[in-house]
């Protein structure tokens, strides 16, 4: 997400925030936070066309190679901004679900699925500590400019694993440290250091794709899939 500069202090933010116990081997320096209470300004900068030219949305959605009939979850959705391209990505017969924790955000995509007629795409509140996703329920899991919000990255990602299909997938999307734009560098976490909480979560790496400008793109595969 474009996110001008964030404000200290705890404040719950729109993206799906982890507030799980650090245990002694996955303790992680705690996140900055900040609201997205205001929907309708965050949603100027979320939809702004400008987002578009580096985040290149339709790119993404291809480079994912969705199939018909597939689930997507899109984890800290906020407008939909990829989950309604993921509706239209999987078809009719396959489901995209945008979770967030920040209930004018919900709203926002459910008036979304309803203007673009799109009944396979879903919007739920999240808790901030569990997606509440079934095991086995899901083909993509999405993180778009999202986990560098999470307290405790690792085990949040291990909570995850059991809902991810046979074959299914993680992918994670987020801001390079050197990126002219996105939160302040001290909250951002270099690809190399998202890898290794994958790592350490049971999960490798698929492929990384490379041609987002400000952003580094890693799809996993999960312990189970190996």
């Amino acid at each position: 997400m474009l996110e001008p500069a964030l404000q200290k202090g705890r404040v719950w933010v729109s993206v799906l925030l982890v507030l799980l116990t650090s245990s002694a081997t996955n303790a992680q320096q705690p996140t900055e936070h900040h609201g997205f209470q205001d929907t309708a300004r965050w949603a100027r900068t979320f939809e702004s066309p400008e987002r578009a030219n580096w985040q290149k949305p339709d790119e993404v959605v291809r480079a994912l190679n969705l199939k018909p009939g597939q689930t997507v979850v899109d984890i800290g959705a906020g407008t939909g901004y990829f989950t309604r391209r993921f509706a239209v990505a999987v078809g009719p017969s396959g489901k995209a679900i945008g979770l967030d924790i920040e209930p004018g955000m919900i709203d926002y995509m459910k008036d979304d699925a309803k203007k673009l007629q799109l009944s396979n795409y879903d919007a739920r509140i999240s808790k901030p500590d569990d997606p509440e996703l079934a095991p086995r329920s899901v083909d993509v899991v999405f993180f778009c400019d999202v986990l560098h919000h999470v307290d405790n990255q690792v085990a949040y990602l291990e909570k995850l694993r059991p809902s991810i299909k046979p074959g299914g997938r993680l992918v994670v999307i987020d801001f390079k440290k050197t990126s002219p734009i996105g939160p302040p560098a001290a909250m951002r976490i270099p690809p190399a250091e998202m890898i290794e909480f994958a790592k350490k979560a049971d999960y490798t790496v698929l492929r990384e794709h490379d041609f987002l400008p400000y952003q580094y793109f890693i799809e996993f595969e999960p312990g189970s899939a190996r």
